[in-house]
């Protein structure tokens, strides 16, 4: 019984909780300071920018090696309004569920053309348009605007394309909000809209989440979907059936598909190859939306780790660290500095890697800063933490197993 006391009192120190207590304190604090200073700013956006859970994707395909049949994408490139009008009217020929219509027009010119526009986009019940909001104050959390069509265009169902990121052109779109609230008004974005039509019970199931950003758990770029570039919608011989009770995407993806992807509707992803350095963006907005309407479909979400939660097992995990660190540089302190540093890499690595099986193969994302940043900063930490114990030593005697012995 005594050898049993004796062993929960090591695991139950008070100095190993001070320390680790201490350690995240001061890890915070070093990041509320680094964050708030303006000449840390290009390492702040940086850092804010990336995510290990891109390497799954650059590296091991976030596809799911097979095609979604559920959504055709339809490439509109920069087609005039009237080849926009005869497009539409192609595709609403073979009969699709639902058409999503990422494109705005924003002034009325030929009478004749642009009347023949506004009878496709008013066609049936089943086309959704475009908005975008815009000018989102900081402070209350609302939109000022709401840009559409020309109302002559607009039929009145929209679904809004905003997607996610501090500032999208540059970076990285990992999320997409469910939900926005304008002038009263609940908005859905198009994605959604397309869903909520098309399979109300994935799209109750969505809203049921009630998160204010869901994490897009990406498929895969166009090569996903099946996708129809312009010549082949407007060659006769084409075989359009596929086409009939899908969701139709129709929006801009590129001049063509066999010219070089431009910067026009493009943004970056996880999927790109290039993580660092990147010089091009990789996927275009109707892409993206696909790929939202894909996991809503599939009910193939990401569930985001508290951040609660990720401190407290965080936290538990650093102590344990520390436990074992102490142990093995009171057995050994010559061994201890000769395997410290391979000791580290490995346990980082064995980290990074077992939050890569979490999020593959149960879909959860967790911070990985709060778990590496104590364990990579612990050895310098206790080089100052037993400095300060020494100084106070000075004044008041203490016990600690972080001091010499007297």
């Amino acid at each position: 019984m005594k050898k049993r006391w004796n062993i929960l009192f090591f695991w139950l120190k008070a100095d190993y909780f001070i320390i680790t207590l201490s350690l995240f304190i001061t890890v915070s604090a070093l990041g509320l300071i680094t964050f708030n200073i303006t000449m840390f700013d290009p390492i702040k956006k940086a850092l804010s920018d990336f995510n290990f859970s891109d390497l799954l994707y650059s590296r091991l395909s976030a596809s799911k090696g097979t095609i979604d049949t559920n959504i055709v994408l339809v490439n509109i490139g920069h087609l005039n309004r009237s080849q926009i009008a005869d497009e539409i009217a192609l595709v609403r020929k073979n009969n699709p569920r639902i058409i999503g219509f990422d494109g705005f027009f924003s002034s009325r010119r030929d009478p004749v053309v642009d009347s023949a526009l506004r009878i496709r986009f008013n066609e049936g019940d089943n086309m959704i348009m475009a908005c975008f909001l815009t000018g989102k104050n900081e402070l209350t959390g609302k939109f000022d605007s709401l840009e559409t069509s020309d109302p002559y265009f607009d039929n009145g169902r929209h679904g809004f394309v905003n997607l996610g990121g501090a500032d999208p052109m540059i970076s990285t779109v990992r999320t997409f909000s469910p939900r926005e609230v304008f002038r009263g008004e609940t908005l859905f974005p198009l994605s959604g809209s397309a869903v909520r039509r098309f399979a109300p019970e994935a799209f109750r199931t969505l809203l049921e989440r009630d998160n204010k950003r869901e994490v897009i758990n990406y498929r895969g770029n166009k090569d996903a979907y099946v996708a129809f570039d312009i010549d082949e919608i407007f060659d006769s011989a084409s075989d359009l059936s596929v086409i009939r009770d899908k969701i139709v995407l129709m929006g801009y993806m590129g001049e063509s598909f066999q010219g070089p992807p431009d910067l026009e509707d493009i943004y970056y992803t996880p999927m790109n190859q290039e993580l660092s350095g990147r010089s091009r963006p990789d996927m275009y907005g109707v892409v993206i939306h696909a790929n939202i309407v894909s996991m809503i479909l599939a009910g193939d979400y990401i569930n985001v780790m508290p951040t609660w939660q990720c401190i407290l097992f965080s936290f538990i995990l650093c102590y344990f660290y520390v436990i074992f660190i102490t142990w093995l540089n009171t057995r050994n302190p010559l061994l201890f500095n000769v395997v410290y540093p391979v000791f580290l890499l490995l346990l980082n690595v064995l980290i990074i890697y077992v939050f890569f099986l979490i999020y593959k193969y149960f879909n959860c994302s967790i911070n990985s800063g709060y778990f590496l940043a104590p364990i990579l900063l612990y050895r310098t930490f206790l080089t100052y933490y037993e400095r300060l114990l020494l100084v106070i030593d000075r004044r008041v005697k203490i016990n600690s197993i972080f001091l010499p012995k007297h």
